[in-house]
């Protein structure tokens, strides 16, 4: 099991919602996924007082949660 910690936020200064991403038992996000104003996905990597290491799995559960999450993205800033 990953020990990788998804937190949706909504910001009314953002078109679209984004995810932190925390590593288990931490208090601070080490990146952030959002979407982009051309409406792609990006990864923004945050610079942190502790290393982060990740394995090929829980880069691929970032990958499958960010393709997951676009389409949900998008629609829900069209409803709103």
């Amino acid at each position: 099991m990953s020990n990788l910690v998804f937190e949706k936020v909504g910001d009314i200064n953002s078109k679209y919602a984004y995810v932190c991403v925390y590593s288990e038992n931490k208090n601070d996000p080490f990146m952030e996924i959002a979407v982009s104003d051309s409406k792609e996905i990006v990864f923004t990597l945050y610079q942190n007082s502790f290393p982060v290491s990740l394995t090929i799995q829980q880069w691929n559960e970032i990958y499958n949660f960010s393709l997951d999450f676009l389409p949900k993205a998008l629609k829900n800033a069209e409803d709103d």
